[in-house]
């Protein structure tokens, strides 16, 4: 997974880097994603990236919100809300973007799920959106409702939650090709549907 995870984070580093001269004030930080080191450019004239406070207080570290920024370049800031990034204080490495609530500086408040990006159409991500908010309405009247719990959250996003097996089985019947790493069986896991992007989050075997 980390392999992937690395191809797929230097191709966005090597985005950002070409993109860097346009930007109005372009600046550097480090950090660890899934213990690999990573040096981002972002743009500091963005409030919601960095600030003076963070930036001190971090000591010279990406502020969460950063890495999850850089980690989902696909979403809007106001989409990125749903998600956060643990942080591990001991080896100073953040997570893959997690769901979860975000202290000032992105990082997870608690412990959370990470995600990823589920190989999926809009079509696809739309029919979960109208099963999460039948969900939600307590329309539907088949066992999902009681395996299934949605909420829309603040960012737009559609969180439906359950065991790994049920929310594996729901992306499935809706064509989305979940493929590896397989999620700990039984465990909670959550799909978050937002700007047409599909995220499966839960804990990897």
């Amino acid at each position: 997974m980390t392999m992937v995870y690395g191809k797929l984070i230097a191709a966005g580093l090597f985005g950002l880097t070409l993109a860097a001269p346009a930007m109005a004030e372009t600046v550097s930080c480090t950090t660890n994603i899934e213990g690999e080191p990573y040096e981002i450019f972002y743009d500091d004239s963005e409030p919601y990236y960095s600030s003076f406070r963070e930036r001190i207080f971090s000591r010279g570290t990406c502020p969460g919100a950063v890495v999850v920024a850089y980690l989902t370049p696909e979403l809007t800031q106001e989409e990125r809300q749903v998600f956060c990034s643990n942080y591990d204080s001991a080896t100073r490495s953040h997570s893959m973007p997690a769901q979860g609530r975000r202290d000032a500086y992105g990082r997870c408040v608690e412990p959370s799920r990470t995600c990823r990006v589920v190989n999926t159409t809009r079509d696809q991500a739309m029919n979960l959106v109208g099963l999460g908010n039948e969900v939600e309405d307590a329309t539907v009247t088949s066992r999902l409702s009681s395996t299934v719990s949605a909420v829309t959250h603040s960012s737009g996003a559609m969180v439906l939650s359950g065991t790994s097996s049920t929310i594996t089985g729901l992306l499935s019947s809706a064509g989305a090709a979940v493929g590896a790493p397989v999620m700990l069986a039984g465990a909670a896991a959550s799909v978050v549907v937002i700007g047409g992007a599909v995220y499966l989050c839960g804990e990897d075997d």
